[in-house]
């Protein structure tokens, strides 16, 4: 390096550095933010606007015992309405497997139909049992009472 390179080189960083200077300095900073006051009528208005009261810890307390003590009394009803067990819902849903349709997506939309609980945890079925490719392009009727091993075989 010469010295006229070295004084150029120089130069050219007092220059840029004049000039950043310049730039923040003849700015003008910007304006704080006011802060709305806390209190009473500021909480109530924000409560009021999204539906909802404030209570007391008083009146929680009063509110927690009141629930507590009012436990429901037991049934005095048949042993048949016991035996009536209520049956899982059953969802169904039809699966339309398209070309560049993931196995992950498939998955998803099974969860989002509540076919399965966790994607997740169908994927991982598939792949330990060598399933992941193997998926088929159509469309396939699946429900929520279907476990792993049927929707699996339903799809590839």
């Amino acid at each position: 390096m010469t010295n006229t390179t070295l004084r150029g080189f120089a130069a050219g960083m007092i220059v840029s550095s004049g000039l950043i200077a310049g730039v923040y300095y003849s700015q003008t900073p910007p304006e704080k933010e006011v802060k709305a006051e806390l209190n009473d009528s500021t909480v109530n208005t924000y409560l009021h606007s999204k539906s909802m009261t404030a209570i007391t810890t008083e009146e929680l307390q009063r509110l927690k015992e009141n629930r507590v003590g009012a436990a429901p009394a037991p049934k005095e009803q048949d042993n048949s309405e016991e035996a009536k067990q209520e049956k899982p819902k059953v969802f169904k849903a039809a699966l339309h497997v398209t070309r560049g349709m993931s196995t992950g997506e498939v998955c998803d939309f099974l969860e989002k139909e509540n076919i399965i609980k966790d994607s997740k945890s169908f994927l991982k079925y598939l792949r330990k049992n060598k399933l992941e490719g193997q998926v088929r392009f159509g469309t396939f009727k699946v429900n929520s009472s279907m476990d792993f091993k049927k929707l699996a075989d339903a799809i590839t």
